[in-house]
């Protein structure tokens, strides 16, 4: 099976484009790995085969009809929704603004967040929404600083929770909904995505990706072959090869087979005098050419 990674799908980026192509053209499956409130959306608009690993474990449902009002969001009995003159909408309880509502760009009316205050108007939490107005997640704040994040099922129960410490993702928990225990931990979000493609991916399996950031660091455990298409500069701003780069080439990240880029980004790594062996250079018709074959 021919699969391609991606952090999360950008449909405005031409990189995009290359993207579903190659997954359209192998007959392939997308496989995203951040959390997306519009993924499902996007899989259905795009007209891609594909599964987000959040929404894979949370198991969450998609309903292309759906979608939330702002005057319809759950929230305390006794409050009230107001669109104020700058088109800003506010939770008001007592006479206090209590909440925001925040939508999905280019609608009028539906629902992406909801962000709640506390007394001082510190966060107290917020609630995404999905662009098919189920609950995603509730995000909780302390101190104006993120906590927690807890991924919800369509039951509205958490299943995947992330913890934080500094800012930084240095905890993660799947549970049962069925009986609210706790079934796997891992040490910071990487380890859990690893894992989890590390279940999915095949020995037998293609996988492409095109950044050298998450999707690179989440194939550490996969056994397949996996395929680097490059799109960035291959150096940073002061003419070095970038780290990640440097070490697929020099097979210090052995679990990278291969490095698909330009000719131009080839000839400056090879003037460099950097291996080349995992390299096969992209013509404008992207047909692969060997690099063996280039002098």
């Amino acid at each position: 099976m021919d699969y391609e990674i991606v952090g999360i799908i950008e449909t405005n980026n031409p990189i995009w484009e290359k993207q579903k192509k190659r997954v359209q053209n192998n007959r392939g499956k997308l496989i995203s790995i951040l959390p997306d409130l519009e993924f499902d959306k996007k899989l259905f608009d795009e007209k891609v085969e594909g599964l987000n690993i959040i929404n894979k474990i949370t198991e969450k449902s998609y309903d292309p009809a759906g979608f939330l009002f702002f005057n319809k969001i759950p929230t305390s009995s006794e409050a009230e929704i107001f669109v104020n003159e700058n088109w800003s909408i506010s939770v008001v309880h007592n006479g206090e603004e209590i909440g925001q509502v925040i939508l999905f760009p280019n609608t009028r009316r539906h629902v992406k967040q909801v962000k709640y205050f506390n007394i001082d108007n510190s966060i107290d939490f917020i609630e995404e929404y999905a662009s098919d107005g189920k609950l995603f997640s509730i995000i909780y704040y302390h101190d104006n600083k993120i906590q927690e994040i807890a991924y919800m099922n369509d039951q509205k129960i958490p299943v995947l929770n992330y913890y934080f410490y500094n800012e930084d993702i240095n905890f993660v928990t799947i549970s049962d909904p069925s009986i609210l225990e706790v079934t796997h931990k891992y040490q910071n979000s990487i380890e859990f995505l690893a894992v989890q493609l590390a279940n999915i991916l095949q020995e037998d399996d293609t996988v492409n990706f095109s950044y050298m950031g998450i999707e690179l660091l989440a194939l550490s455990k996969s056994k397949s072959r996996n395929i680097l298409n490059l799109e960035e500069s291959p150096f940073t701003e002061d003419g070095q090869v970038k780290g990640n780069l440097l070490g697929i080439l020099e097979n210090r990240i052995p679990y990278v087979q291969e490095v698909k880029m330009s000719q131009d980004y080839f000839v400056a790594l090879k003037n460099k005098n950097i291996s080349v062996d995992k390299v096969k250079v992209i013509e404008s018709n992207d047909r692969p050419v060997d690099s063996l074959a280039i002098k």
